[in-house]
């Protein structure tokens, strides 16, 4: 469903053991708490890293993998794929901009959108540099009355790209979505579909191809900063997770905890591999202090650890990269992200040229680009006040 541009939903709850011991008197089961926090895992899937929290798992009903096609390798050689995943063929620069817009609760409050740019791709460049990577069979998925096809996918160690598509007759409403949405963190599911999908070991920024979809199908490009090993180097691919629910999403949340329970023994968690060509190499570099950076072409990899000056604290929270900047052989400099921290650094604008962007649980900040990177023009990185150079 496509929303207001003005409404975003920015809330997500950060509910641990602990909190749900304070809500009030009534003593709530260890089941009903921990089935709980599984239907909430979504909202903190973009804040793993900030919440430290880890989500116990309902039991898994069944792992498998339904394919439409026999899978084969298959490089991607159409242009058009790379310039939507990243270039600008349905996306435009977007300046810094403020918006009143309105929190779950219908309270007004300012936010300050970082500018964003968006560049071509040369089509020949990017077969180069990840084509070999990309494969393309497609993956069907009936669940309930929406059809789930992911189309191409591409990761590096610590990366991924899915693009897939949604079907219903009637109008997809699995998605809040707008345009305000695709900037600030993605989609996020409604409370009308009867399902929830991710990928588990990462966090996720689904953006919707506004040009492209229509009310009946609804294309979404998945950028993904992984957790380590999220890659199975054995099976060669990703856990992705489908949860079906005996009722909508709403009637979930809203239950109270008979009912809920009752509803949680009725739903059905599928894990299913979802298969990736083999990740796409990374370019190490490194500090003064002995602190690495790795660079593909997809993303950039920090250790926060060494060389930056963040405390034990803070190198789990990738908002202290206040500034990372990649520099070319030819003198250009490519401003991945840049935003004000108090005390540290100060600018005239915020800016985001990032499609995901995360922290680990090795204390490693994440970013996927809007757009390709080849390694082998690349002069030095700087984060922060920090220069890395190259191995």
């Amino acid at each position: 469903m496509n929303k207001d541009k003005k409404y975003i939903n920015p809330i997500f709850p950060d509910i641990s053991v602990e909190d749900f011991d304070e809500l009030g008197k009534h003593k709530f089961s260890k089941e009903y708490k921990r089935n709980k926090r599984q239907m909430l895992r979504e909202y903190h899937r973009r804040k793993r890293a900030a919440s430290r929290s880890t989500y116990a798992k309902i039991a898994v009903a069944a792992c498998l993998l339904i394919v439409s096609v026999p899978i084969v390798v298959q490089a991607a050689t159409n242009g058009v794929f790379f310039q939507r995943i990243w270039g600008n063929l349905t996306r435009q620069n977007v300046e810094q901009h403020e918006e009143v817009l309105l929190d779950e609760q219908e309270i007004p409050y300012t936010y300050t959108f970082p500018k964003r740019e968006y560049v071509g791709v040369d089509a020949e460049r990017a077969r180069k540099l990840v084509g070999g990577h990309v494969l393309s069979d497609p993956i069907e998925r009936q669940i309930g009355d929406t059809k789930l096809t992911i189309l191409s996918r591409v990761c590096d160690e610590s990366a991924a790209v899915v693009e897939f598509k949604l079907e219903r007759e009637g109008g997809v409403n699995a998605f809040e979505y707008s345009q305000l949405d695709n900037e600030f963190r993605g989609a996020l599911f409604s409370d009308k579909p009867t399902f929830w999908f991710e990928f588990v070991a990462g966090s996720e920024n689904i953006i919707v191809d506004l040009e492209r979809s229509t009310d009946d199908v609804v294309y979404c490009y998945d950028y993904m900063a992984l957790e380590p090993d999220a890659y199975d180097k054995e099976k060669k691919g990703l856990l992705f997770e489908v949860t079906e629910y005996p009722c909508t999403r709403k009637e979930m949340f809203e239950a109270d905890e008979k009912a809920f329970e009752a509803y949680q023994k009725n739903t059905i968690v599928d894990r299913i591999l979802v298969p990736f060509q083999e990740p796409v190499a990374a370019t190490k570099f490194v500090n003064a202090d002995g602190g690495a950076v790795s660079l593909s072409p997809l993303a950039l990899d920090i250790d926060m650890q060494k060389g930056l000056g963040l405390s034990e604290e803070e190198i789990y929270d990738y908002e202290n990269v206040y500034y990372a900047a990649i520099h070319y052989k030819d003198q250009t400099t490519f401003v991945v992200r840049e935003h004000e921290q108090k005390g540290r650094h100060s600018c005239e604008e915020k800016v985001d040229n990032t499609c995901c962007v995360s922290s680990n649980e090795q204390g490693h900040a994440v970013m996927a680009f809007n757009r390709l990177v080849d390694p082998d023009e690349i002069e030095s990185i700087t984060v922060n006040d920090t220069t890395y150079s190259r191995k």
